[in-house]
């Protein structure tokens, strides 16, 4: 209904309105497409100038004031030129309101010419219906608590945390009391390589790798990631192989950590695993200098890492051997 008499106005308005002095602006008018509405409803309000100036009209944006009618979005705006020296601007917002019984629309403010020129729209109001039905006698007291039987579940996992909190006590109390194991020379057989040992040995076999094919770019750097994280992980006891590259680094700095390794390989390895990282995940394919150089800096990290533990071992010598 409202959309109709907007039709009709604007109709009326055009007809009537005379050829307009460009200097100011002929007309402004705010348009609701409710007569009535619901609390929370959505509907439209439409603001329409009508003037004679070249640049656009500066309409209100939403995060203005409408009054009582909260705008929510700009659903549209337009020009039509009703002929040379007159245009017919609008905008379509979409709007709502919480007010009770009654929500004024605000006076809208529009400027014209870079705002030199303004223009008020007219104060509205618009009945806004209770959701409270029309037969309802007043407010109603409060309804009893309703009971509900306690819920077991939280009694059955706090026992189940209790037993596990017991089991682990127990066995932290048996481990203490059994026999220290025997030393490792007691075993028979050769003696394991040392972690330095077996990821060099590793990279030495990676230097003949061809880089020539994508395939075989993906297999080398596939190999390249997991010696390194291999080494980390043996010896500095870093769950290095299940982590991401971001939480390996991340434990490297870490104060207990960051002291058994020389300044720099957090550095050096996160560059090494990130373009591993990229060329596994990414499809990223690095030239052959780039295989050969991330190969040798592969190398210097396991060397000043062991340079690093043999200087503490030595240390750790000369101190036991002072005491």
């Amino acid at each position: 209904m409202r959309r109709s008499c907007l039709y009709v106005l604007l109709t009326i308005s055009i007809v009537l309105v005379t050829r307009p002095d460009t200097a100011r602006a002929q007309r402004v008018d705010a348009y609701l497409s409710e007569d009535s509405v619901y609390v929370g409803d959505r509907f439209t309000l439409t603001l329409i100038a009508m003037h004679g100036f070249a640049e656009a009209p500066s309409f209100p944006s939403t995060d203005s004031a409408f009054g009582d009618i909260i705008p929510v979005d700009l659903i549209s705006a337009g020009t039509r030129f009703m002929d040379t020296d007159v245009r017919l601007d609008s905008a379509v917002y979409e709007v709502t309101t919480f007010a009770l019984d009654t929500a004024r629309l605000a006076p809208l403010v529009i400027g014209f010419g870079g705002n030199s020129v303004t223009a008020t729209t007219a104060v509205q109001e618009l009945p806004v219906s209770s959701i409270v039905p029309q037969d309802a006698e007043g407010i109603r007291d409060m309804a009893p608590p309703v009971e509900f039987g306690r819920p077991l579940l939280p009694y059955v996992l706090l026992g189940l945390a209790a037993l596990i909190v017991a089991a682990l006590i127990w066995y932290m109390i048996w481990r203490r009391q059994q026999s220290d194991p025997p030393p490792v020379t007691d075993f028979i057989g050769e003696d394991l390589p040392s972690p330095a040992e077996t990821a060099l040995r590793r990279l030495r076999a990676l230097e003949n790798t061809p880089l020539a094919e994508r395939v075989q770019v993906e297999t080398f750097y596939v190999e390249l990631s997991d010696i390194l994280r291999t080494y980390i992980e043996d010896r500095l006891f870093i769950p290095a192989l299940e982590s991401t590259t971001t939480e390996l680094v991340r434990d490297l700095v870490h104060p207990n950590v960051q002291h058994q390794i020389p300044a720099g390989i957090p550095e050096q390895l996160e560059q090494i695993l990130s373009l591993a990282d990229l060329v596994k995940f990414a499809d990223v394919t690095p030239s052959i200098p780039e295989g050969r150089s991330a190969l040798e800096e592969a190398v210097t990290v396991i060397q000043r890492v062991e340079i690093k533990f043999d200087q503490r071992a030595a240390s750790e010598t000369f101190a036991k051997a002072g005491e």
